[in-house]
């Protein structure tokens, strides 16, 4: 696992988050982007990596989704479920099937998955279970596109736990968004991951205690009351 680190200087003048403590059925876990496209060893962008001659240099980070992030995504998912929280997936697709509603920078980085595109598939491995909520994206905050405010302001939320990929990309976005809307945020080291170990390390530094907490999935579980799913802890890479 990735060392949980903190810009000490900075802390010490603008001070830190502290983490409550949870309430469970207050709780959602927010699962980005784990969807063929870009976290699938055989999605588009895996697809070019190969074509493209950067496969030995990316390897890594389709290796550290397939364990331990969504392992780990897996017993938090259960975790929530359990405590009568909400288990909620975003994913990058459009409505349209030329991808028109796109936003600028989905449009300018070439991401552009229709509302019939395989590539909005969940990896293996994550299922949609009853009472999950999926939803459908084409910015890179999760709150930008779709009417996650307003779902979460319904079912009483008032701390998100935050997976996926990439680090630095929509988790970060949605992870800034979420703090700025007043919730309690928690960011699960490894239960996410970036394209390079600097990227996801120098992400969860910055956010730390600033955006958000960073926990591992231990802790997270641990503060859900749930310590039978301890039992199938995995370590990243």
């Amino acid at each position: 696992m990735t060392e949980i680190r903190e810009d000490k200087t900075v802390r010490t003048l603008v001070g830190r988050l502290d983490p409550s403590s949870l309430d469970p059925a207050g709780t959602a876990l927010i699962v980005i982007d784990l969807q063929r496209l870009c976290a699938g060893a055989d999605g588009e962008h895996a697809r070019k990596a190969r074509e493209l001659g950067k496969w030995a240099e990316i390897e890594a980070y389709f290796e550290r989704v397939a364990d331990p992030v969504v392992p780990n995504v897996r017993r938090l998912a259960a975790a929530v479920r359990q405590a009568g929280g909400t288990v909620i997936y975003a994913r990058c697709r459009s409505l349209t099937p030329e991808a028109r509603d796109n936003g600028r920078r989905f449009h300018d980085f070439g991401i552009a998955v229709s509302c019939d595109s395989p590539e909005a598939d969940l990896i293996d491995g994550l299922e949609l279970e009853d009472g999950d909520i999926l939803l459908d994206k084409t910015t890179a905050s999760v709150f930008l596109s779709t009417n996650l405010g307003v779902l979460l302001r319904q079912l009483g939320v008032k701390s998100l736990i935050t997976t996926g990929v990439v680090t630095s990309g929509c988790v970060e976005s949605t992870v800034r968004d979420g703090c700025d809307l007043d919730y309690e945020v928690l960011l699960v080291e490894d239960a996410t991951a970036d394209r390079t170990e600097e990227l996801h390390a120098d992400s969860i530094r910055r956010l730390n205690n600033n955006f958000a907490v960073a926990m591992s999935t231990d802790q997270v579980l641990a503060a859900l009351g749930a310590p039978s799913l301890l039992e199938g802890s995995t370590s990243a890479r």
